[in-house]
């Protein structure tokens, strides 16, 4: 196969990650040209996630990490507008809040805790009585919880619809997307890279971003001896058939959570699991995450469960995205490791990346995110 003509930046991969640098880019006048692996954009951790943003402030940031997540958290409700205009499609963008429940003592104290930071960082959150969480959400088991918190800043998007309305709009823009399209190595001349292999020929470029998610250390194996820490984290969710407004808020309980939709679709996840590159859902997680969503909200026992799906996360080592330049090459960049964050995150992760590959100054020091730290 002959050589395609040299995009300005080329992605390979295109999660939400992956899309949204390439959706920034291209509003910024670049030629941008993406490459997914898989038939379709976003199939992978990108679509399995709930969608949820949990509130963050990056005026009272006090390290890069949560400075990342505070602009990412301001950028969502602009994002979700601008891709509705642009796409004709709504991504399911709601301020629900969330409300956070703990049963235990322990439990209660070590939330009270949380809540605290939150306060800290100028927040909202708000401690509730027993009849006042079942005022907001009737559906509640009562007499369950020794502690609930509303925060209304908690916010939600519907992940297949963001992912369809960034496809749209980088489409749009004249982002060029090939799927189908697996990343072998790189040709690399002392240090710069010319071209990527791949199963479509060889895909010339002037700058090169790998925003693989967990898979993203197993292509970057070609390019450098330097150890890049990504583990991929199985998620399972179940999806319950609800009545509309069975629930209004986020409900979460420790790593766990139930979100609703505005058609009464209820999600129930999740779990962290270690299970190397093996998808898949399995019966008695999900038996959990039943179990879990009938103590929190009973008439879910009524409620058929119509959808089970799982999602390979991309874990760092120490919980820090990957994001900036390999090193020692000169025009190669990496953006992965977003773990449990990748949708919450890639807003600001795009603003962040798209200044680097333009030499810009970034809003945060780009070494907290090197993969030398």
């Amino acid at each position: 196969m002959s050589q395609a003509s040299s995009s300005d930046i080329v992605i390979v991969g295109g999660g939400v990650i992956g899309l949204s640098i390439a959706w920034e880019l291209a509003k910024r006048g670049h030629q941008v040209r993406v490459l997914e692996r898989g038939e379709h954009v976003g199939r992978e951790a990108s679509w399995a996630g709930a969608g949820i943003l949990p509130p963050a402030n990056p005026d009272t940031a006090l390290d890069p990490c949560e400075k990342l997540r505070g602009i990412s958290h301001q950028l969502h409700a602009a994002w979700a507008e601008q891709l509705k205009q642009e796409s004709g499609i709504d991504t399911g963008f709601r301020r629900c809040g969330g409300i956070y429940l703990a049963r235990k003592p322990g439990e209660a104290a070590s939330l009270a805790g949380y809540m605290h930071l939150l306060r800290q960082e100028e927040i909202e959150a708000q401690e509730l009585s027993g009849n006042d969480l079942l005022q907001l959400e009737p559906a509640l088991a009562p007499d369950s919880f020794s502690a609930a918190y509303l925060v209304p800043d908690e916010l939600t998007l519907r992940n297949p619809r963001h992912i369809k309305a960034l496809a749209s709009s980088c489409e749009l823009r004249g982002v060029h997307v090939d799927t189908n399209c697996e990343v072998f190595d790189f040709e690399n001349h002392n240090g710069i890279i010319t071209g990527l292999k791949t199963s479509r020929g060889l895909i010339a470029g002037k700058q090169f971003c790998v925003t693989g998610g967990a898979w993203s250390s197993r292509l970057l194996k070609q390019i450098t001896d330097i150890p890049i820490g990504l583990v991929p984290i199985r998620g399972q969710i179940a999806l319950f058939e609800a009545p509309v407004n069975l629930i209004s808020h986020i409900l979460n309980e420790g790593s766990r959570y139930l979100v609703p939709r505005d058609d009464g679709k209820v999600l129930a996840g999740s779990c962290e699991e270690e299970v190397g590159f093996e998808k898949g859902t399995t019966p008695e997680m999900l038996e959990q995450l039943a179990d879990f969503a009938y103590s929190l909200v009973p008439a879910l026992k009524e409620c058929e469960i119509t959808l089970t799906w799982s999602g390979l996360r991309p874990g760092s080592f120490d919980g820090v995205p990957y994001m900036g330049k390999i090193p020692h090459v000169e025009n190669l960049f990496m953006a992965s490791g977003h773990f449990r964050s990748g949708i919450h995150l890639s807003t600001g992760t795009a603003l962040f990346m798209a200044d680097l590959l333009e030499s810009k100054k970034t809003f945060v020091d780009p070494d907290h995110f090197s993969i030398l730290r």
